[in-house]
């Protein structure tokens, strides 16, 4: 009976579950480890077609800005990016110092065509401001919306959208190392707290503030470390063992599940103990145990080498060496010995 059990069980299919891990990610923008200190710097650059810089829409209805109101959310909103932007590099580890240069450090200007700046010219803003690098926001675009109060029956709702262009230059450096689009849209709807007070909407400065705000800090996780979502797959066979620890998995109960699996880490049948072990592989590096991951998911491998499940145990290895990389350049963008 335990031989025709056993055979049951290596014939049956495998039931495969993917759970979700958060990993830190080295930024996007790759940028030498010794580069400590940087500069901000805005461009005050518009393209002449953008020909809604000076409007915005209210009730349906387009409406222009004046002249001194336009000026002054300007200087906002570009004061606003670089503030927050700074905050979220400092805030990283990755950097050590931030120098921002003020708003009118470029007089504003428009045309048909943003230029790269010269290696010249970043060479004289590293040395100006004793730093290693610059990141220059060349263009800063917005246009603010809202409807909802002119006592009409549709929900009230504030909205920016805001489109930024931004480089990254090394000084000798005759292109930037990286330049990138970042656009998104800021929305306000009905009252977050759910109260019968009447919720109050920003008006265009202080949304345009706040858009800005948010959209530049969200671009810095593109030069810095950023929490990303990544996900593991493991493995289930029949029986109630295997089924709790599939149920303790989707708990996020990774002891509960590890102490089942562990139990068949030494099973004769090789299928068995290879799933078993790239399972308790994955509980702990769930768990925080890199080293022990690794161990048991070398064992997976060398258990589980043919079909669905080779593949399977293949895939992981390869996601546990790829982290282990990440990892050594993590340790040395945050200076810090082990992550």
């Amino acid at each position: 009976m335990s031989v025709l059990f056993a055979g049951l069980i290596l014939s049956s299919c495998i039931i495969t579950q993917s759970v979700s891990i958060d990993q830190m990610e080295p930024g996007k923008v790759s940028l030498p480890s010794p580069i400590r200190k940087v500069a901000l710097i805005s461009r005050n650059f518009k393209f002449s077609v953008d020909t809604l810089a000076k409007y915005y829409n209210a009730d349906f209805r387009l409406r222009k800005g004046t002249m001194a109101d336009n000026l002054l959310i300007d200087s906002i909103a570009v004061t606003k990016s670089m503030d927050s932007l700074r905050k979220a590099l400092l805030e990283s580890g990755r950097f050590d110092e931030v120098f921002v240069y003020p708003f009118n450090a470029i007089k504003p200007h428009t045309g048909d065509k943003e230029m790269p700046l010269s290696s010249v010219f970043i060479q004289s803003l590293c040395t100006e401001s004793e730093t290693d690098a610059v990141i220059s926001l060349e263009m800063l675009s917005y246009f603010y919306s809202r409807h909802g109060s002119s006592g009409r029956e549709i929900q009230a709702e504030a909205n920016v959208k805001v489109t930024a262009i931004w480089s990254v230059y090394m000084p000798k450096s005759e292109m930037p190392i990286d330049r990138f689009t970042h656009s998104e849209v800021i929305r306000w709807g009905e009252n977050p707290n759910n109260s019968s007070q009447k919720y109050r909407l920003p008006g265009r400065k202080e949304a345009i503030a706040i858009a800005c705000g948010t959209a530049a800090k969200n671009y810095g996780k593109r030069i810095v470390p950023y929490w990303a979502e990544s996900s593991r797959v493991i493995i289930g066979l029949n029986g109630s063992d295997w089924e709790r620890a599939l149920s303790f998995a989707e708990k996020n109960e990774w002891k509960g599940a590890a102490q089942i699996w562990e139990k068949y880490l030494e099973s004769s049948q090789k299928r068995i103990a290879g799933i078993a072990a790239l399972n308790y592989a994955v509980a702990q590096e769930m768990l925080g145990n890199p080293d022990q991951a690794n161990l048991w998911s070398a064992k997976s491998v060398s258990l589980l080498q043919n079909g669905e499940t080779g593949r399977i145990a293949r895939n992981y290895a390869g996601q546990l060496y790829q982290r282990k990389l990440k990892a050594d350049q993590l340790n040395t963008l945050l200076k810090i010995d082990r992550l």
